[in-house]
């Protein structure tokens, strides 16, 4: 009875995690959380700054023990695709290196799982948020006119699409609202008057 009991509270038992500096200076790392249940529920996390080859090298090997059942996110704000490897003289085939091991891996790649994106739109703020598996979410930021909203920015959602918004669809969905019929220049210069 209590080796069943053992086994059946086993996958309820919380993950170890650990932490693990990549480089010290400059806030990489890699996070781990070991399953008490089994390997096959281990996660690892890498949270990395910019593009340097040396992360390409630890992904290859991590994603490599890891394996294709395993969760490895990559944490980095700056990564959008290939071409946020340009062209650098100290690492010419970075971005070669960076299109096998992340965007042709043996593993089926890597997708994006979630993205905030702030871009201006006919002068309006807007906000892109991608967050796996659901399509992306569209807002524009309306200013308070009224202070009913206590001073503080509202954020009218404009709707959705599958892939990266482009400048054509946000303003087509800004033009379809009430409240940007005028642009932000004309609502500013209506309040003043």
């Amino acid at each position: 009875k209590d080796i069943r009991t053992s086994r059946e509270t086993a996958s309820f038992l919380p993950p170890n995690v650990t932490d693990q500096d990549i480089w010290d200076f400059d806030g990489s790392g890699l996070i781990t959380a070991t399953s008490a249940s089994s390997p096959t529920h281990d996660v690892q996390a890498m949270v990395l700054p910019n593009t340097d080859t040396k992360y390409l090298d630890d992904i290859a090997t991590i994603d490599k023990a890891m394996g294709p059942d395993r969760l490895f996110l990559l944490v980095n704000p700056f990564w959008r695709n290939l071409n946020s490897w340009g062209f650098n003289i100290l690492a010419p085939k970075a971005k070669n290196k960076a299109k096998s091991v992340l965007f042709d891996n043996k593993n089926g790649g890597y997708e994006e799982t979630y993205v905030l994106l702030r871009f201006s739109v006919r002068g309006e703020s807007c906000i892109a948020i991608k967050s796996y598996p659901y399509d992306w979410q569209l807002f524009a930021t309306l200013e308070d006119e009224d202070n009913s909203n206590y001073g503080y920015t509202r954020y009218i959602r404009l709707g959705s699409c599958k892939e990266e918004p482009k400048t054509e669809l946000v303003t087509k969905l800004l033009n379809e609202r009430e409240e940007f019929k005028m642009t932000k220049t004309m609502r500013q210069l209506k309040k003043r008057l």
